[in-house]
């Protein structure tokens, strides 16, 4: 189950990444070539799609959310239910 759940977590976050990387490819490339040269635009365009993809994923995988699933139900703590 967990590995299911963190599977489609990741899935999601990175489809998610694609749209919107997609989507806002050509005004961060126009943004860029106005503020920077067009040789290094190219660059920083790179860079910038990377960082998208970077927090878009590791924001959209919870980990510390999906460790619960692993953890025993002790006294203090109980797993979250999920009703599906």
């Amino acid at each position: 189950m967990f590995l299911s759940l963190l599977g489609i977590t990741f899935a999601v976050s990175l489809v998610v990444c694609f749209v919107v990387s997609k989507l806002f490819a050509r005004p961060i490339k126009g943004i860029l070539e106005r503020i920077v040269a067009n040789d290094i635009a190219y660059a920083w365009t790179t860079y910038l799609k990377f960082a998208v993809y970077v927090v878009g994923i590791s924001g959209g995988v919870r980990i510390h959310y999906l460790e619960n699933f692993l953890r025993e139900p002790t006294e203090h703590f109980t797993p979250p239910c999920v009703d599906l």
